[in-house]
This record gives structure tokens, sequence and C-alpha cells, in this order.
């Protein structure tokens, strides 16, 4: 069948051509001589010859080694078989570090494959661990947007709050001045993935009592705001490139300005960055004997399928922006990256060794200074008549270039919206999880080879890569039903969301049952399913109707269509859809914020 992975022939011809054991005793070797070699801010350029000597091959670089200010691709060959040791972006990009302190590892190995993944430190098929982020915004209580005093001193409750509570302390600033970024750490399993989720709302919630800054847990940032963006330099060379790349596209800027209008943004602004106003929920899990080969398979199924576009359903609802309720849609974060030309759907990421052209694609679009990171070169879209990279993509990306001393590569989920409901998020998180087993097993039977899959119709349901324009179409109506939509799967049938996810608890206990070195109980399974089809599709057919009920109603808590539920809100209020009301949106923030005191805080002040 067609499908656009590398065929199994060509996996296993890479790796007869350059084992992986050697592949990774070279890696090793580049990476220590790399750290000798960039502590040194002597060396301005890449001495090759000692690298060379290091690693006992000739290493050389995609571009001339003496120019210092351009990106660049390190390399070495064996039996005529290139393969790539790191990466750096230009030195528009590196800030003050030198050319070899720029260089990023490339840790994927394109020789291990479903063949010799078993010989690997990874000898079986097994549950990982999975880390995610939560993007989201913050407020004063009157409207008015935070300072960067304001929101480092948020950031420095938060950490407090969270040693208190147990969890992770992380916290990171986003681009945008009203934004960060709270981590979750690696867990596995359901209960104890809604348990830090709840310590993370928890902590928020402190966090605001105690700096007056409120929360806005939602796919997109819904209050009006001066679109402020920080100013660390990092973020201001990010944003010049993803002024320059837009420009390169008049009909993004019709797209600007057409969002500009829907949502009463004055005065209007050029900024496609301050426009970006969608939070997320980053998704990671590492991969297998860090192959390139299984990075691709899992990218090209689990996030092209029907579960993913399920998942991002359960997750969504923001129907305001900037203080406006959209008149169409119940969300807008997949609105909102469409203003981007980096936002473009991506079929599936290149990479130097098993993608047509791959090195040359990946090279020419790091030295064409179109990215400020080495794995966003493997975003790369032509579709335009022009080479970009779709960094912001609504699918997701392989990561080869995790700092890491274990050399983690993972699959990064970038689909999945924030969501003020711990209880949803947890489930999906967990049902990643178990995707990722059945795509590991998988990937060791049969390669990339999708035949096997297609003729497994209730694998090809859930896992089965959706046509782009199918994916497209059900991101569309997601966001204009929410949890009401209808979805499409890859073997063509169509079901509620409910349906969805009782139809998949069925084939988790069969497919998870056949994984024999993973260990997961059948209550495990139906801890996940059958808690998403109670939110989804109640039993008792009661469901949420409130913002309150929402959040805090201890039998109706994570059910309803929340897009929904804000939209009502709104008109309950006194404002009419596609309006622009601060007042009323602001009403809604502080509303849902009550609703998240008394859900946690409640009893611990007795």
């Amino acid at each position: 069948m067609n499908s656009p992975l590398p065929s199994n022939q060509q996996l296993l011809e890479f790796s007869e051509a350059i084992p992986w054991q050697e592949i990774e005793q070279q890696k090793r070797k580049f990476n220590q001589a790399l750290k000798s070699i960039a502590a040194d801010e002597n060396n301005q350029t890449l001495p090759l010859e000692q690298l060379s000597d290091a690693l006992g091959v000739p290493v050389t670089t995609q571009f001339d080694s003496n120019d210092s200010y351009g990106a660049n691709v390190v390399i070495a060959q064996i039996n005529g078989q290139t393969h790539v040791l790191g990466a750096a972006v230009s030195a528009r990009y590196r800030g003050k570090k030198t050319l070899p302190q720029a260089i990023v590892p490339y840790n994927f190995n394109p020789s291990v494959n479903h063949t010799n993944l078993n010989e690997t430190d990874d000898p079986i098929t097994r549950m990982r661990y999975l880390g995610a982020e939560i993007e989201l915004g913050l407020v004063h209580a009157d409207g008015a947007s935070p300072s960067e005093a304001d929101m480092q001193n948020y950031m420095q409750v938060y950490r407090e709050h969270a040693q208190k509570l147990g969890i992770t302390p992380q916290v990171d600033r986003e681009a945008a001045q009203y934004q960060i970024e709270a981590h979750v750490s690696p867990v596995l399993g359901y209960h104890k993935t809604r348990a830090a989720l709840g310590g993370i709302l928890t902590a928020l919630v402190l966090s605001s009592e105690d700096t007056r800054l409120l929360t806005t847990v939602m796919p997109a940032y819904p209050v009006e705001s001066d679109f402020k963006l920080t100013d660390d330099p990092k973020v201001q060379t990010a944003v010049d490139l993803m002024q320059e790349v837009n420009n390169y596209f008049p009909e993004y800027e019709q797209r600007l300005h057409d969002a500009h209008a829907r949502y009463h943004v004055d005065p209007p602004t050029e900024n496609y960055v301050q426009m970006f106003r969608n939070q997320g929920c980053h998704i990671h899990l590492d991969i297998a004997g860090r192959s390139e080969a299984l990075g691709l398979l899992a990218f090209y199924t689990m996030l092209h399928s029907a579960s993913a576009i399920a998942n991002a359903a359960v997750l969504k609802g923001a129907p305001f922006v900037n203080g406006t309720c959209d008149a169409e849609l119940l969300c807008t974060r997949e609105y909102l990256r469409r203003v981007t030309v980096t936002g473009r759907y991506l079929d599936l990421p290149t990479t130097p060794h098993l993608t047509p052209n791959g090195l040359e694609r990946f090279s020419t679009l790091l030295r064409s200074e179109g990215v400020n990171a080495m794995a966003r070169a493997m975003l790369c879209d032509e579709g335009l008549g022009r080479m970009v990279s779709v960094m912001h993509n609504p699918i997701g990306r392989i990561r080869p270039d995790l700092a890491s001393s274990k050399r983690i590569c993972t699959l990064e989920s970038t689909g999945m919206p924030a969501s003020v409901s711990a209880s949803r998020m947890a489930a999906v998180l967990i049902d990643f999880e178990y995707n990722h087993i059945l795509i590991e097993n998988y990937f060791r039977k049969y390669g990339c080879d999708l035949e096997p899959m297609y003729n497994d119709k209730d694998m090809w349901a859930v896992l089965g890569p959706l046509d782009p324009q199918t994916y497209m179409d059900l991101q569309d109506a997601s966001d204009r039903e929410c949890t009401d939509v209808v979805i499409t799967t890859a073997a063509g049938t169509h079901m509620t969301l409910g349906e969805f996810y009782e139809k998949k608890r069925l084939f988790m206990h069969k497919a998870l049952y056949d994984v024999d070195s993973v260990d997961i109980m059948p209550r495990d399974i139906d801890d996940v399913y059958v808690s998403l089809t109670r939110m989804l599709a109640p039993p008792s057919g009661h469901t949420a109707q409130t913002i309150k009920e929402f959040i805090s109603h201890p039998k109706l808590k994570s059910t309803g269509n929340w897009g929904r539920i804000l939209r009502n809100t709104f008109v309950e209020r006194g404002g009419s859809l596609g309006e622009h009301r601060p007042d009323l949106v602001m009403q809604i923030v502080r509303e849902i914020h009550d609703a998240l005191r008394l859900r946690y805080l409640q009893g611990r002040h007795d």
C-alpha cells in the first residue's frame, strides 16, 4: 500500500551498510570529544582532524567547516553511507555560543530497525514514562496584563507550593508576556497522572491566592491584552524569524488581518506571534533504541489517527480570544495556529537518513536560517513552493536532540489542547501511552510495513493514519462542536466520541493482553476508557451545564461540552456571538477561578 514511510528494505540496507553498534560507538565518542572542544572558547570553528582521530573515521561537515557563522551539519561516512552526528543553527540564533558550543548531537540511530531493536538497550516492549507540559495564561483579576515582575513572582510562588504538594516544581516562561508552562513529571498509570495534574491545578490556585493573578487554563488565551511578548533576546530572535517566514506569503498577511477583524484587535499589529495565542498540552514519550524508523512510524500512525482527533476533541473548549466570543467556533486554538505558515499540516518529518533527499533538505533548511533549532529543520514543508519549517504544525514532532546523558529521543504530540479538567487530561495522556505500546510492539514485528495493520480492521480504525483532508476536516468539525463531534476512522467508520472510546476499550483489552512483556491489568484499561465514556456519555444521562458543575460538582464534574458551556455562559450574561465583550469574558475567567477554588481549596483552610 502507498505510504510515505521508508520501506523495510531501505531500513535493512542502511543497517547492513553501517551496523547500529558502530553508529552508537561513534556517537558516544563524538559527544565526549565535542564536550572537550566546546569547553575551550578559543575553538571558534570545528577541529575536524581532532574529531576524526577521536572517532577513528573521517568526520566532515555539510558546508564549509571554516565558516563559524553559518549553520552546519557534522557527518561521518562509513562504507559509502553517510550518517549525521550533530548540527548547529547559524550564529543568528546561538546567542553567545561558539560554533562547537552550538552543535546539538543527533541522537537518533538510523540503523536500528525491527530486526535488531531487541539487541539494543531496549530489548522488549514496555510501558514508557510519559512527560508533559501544560501551557496557560495569567491575568490580573481586573483584566490588566501582568508585568514581568508579576510573572516571575507567580512562578516563584508556584514552585514553593508545588514542592510542598510533592509535585514537579518546574515552571517556565513562554514567548508571550502572559504565558507560562507547568511541567508534569514522567509518571505511569491513570490515577498517578490524574493526581499529578490535580496537584498542578491545586498549586496554580494556591499561587493565585497569594499573587492575585488568575489562571486561564484553556486552549487559547481568552482575555483582552496588550499582546506583549517577553523581552528575552531568544524570544525576539524567534519572533524575527516568524515574521520573516510569514512575510514570504502574502496570503498569510490576509489571514492575520482576518483574525484581527474577527477578534477586534485594535489597533491591529503586523506581528504574527502576538496573534498566536494558543495553549497546549505537549506530550513526550521516549523512542525505543533511539530508532529513527520507529519515530517515523509512531508519528505517522499515532499522531495522524482517529485517536489523536478524539483526544484533542476531548480537551477542546475555548470560544474566547481577546475578549471576543467567536461566532462559529467552540474552540479557537487551531484557527489561531493557522494564522501562521508555520502552523501548516505536516505529513511526515524529514530525517537526514530515511526520507527522500533527507540530508539535503534538512541541511538546506538549517543553512537558510529558516529555523532556530536543529529539530525544527526536520519539520520541512514545501507545499507553498518555498521551503519552510512547520514548527507549529497541529500534529507534533520527533526529537533527536534532547539534552540528556541518556541521549533520549522522543515522540512529541503538540496537537493536544490545555484543559481545566485533570481527569480528561490524565485519560488522554495514558491513552497516548497505551497507543505507544502497541505501535512499538507492531514495529518490532512488522517494521514500517502498514499492510498487517490495514488488514487488522480494529487496529486500523484506532491507530491507522487518516488522509490529510479527513484529518483537517475532523479538526475543523471538532473546533465547531467539541465533544459533540462525530469522528471518522481510517477504516471509514463513523462514531461519537463515547462510542469510539468504548470500542477502543474493548480493543485495548485484547491488544494489550497480547503484548506479553507489558503487565497492564484489565482494571487499568477500564480506568482510562470507562472514565472517558463516563465523562462523554454519562450513564445517568445528566451532564454539566454550568462552569461550576463542570469543574466542581461531585457528580457532574468533567462531563458535558466544555466549549458549549463557556459559550452559553457568555450569552446568558448578555453577550452576543461574535461580540467583543472583555468585561463578560473576565467575569467568566473569575467564575472559572472561583470554581477551581471550590474544587481544590475546599477543606484546606478548615
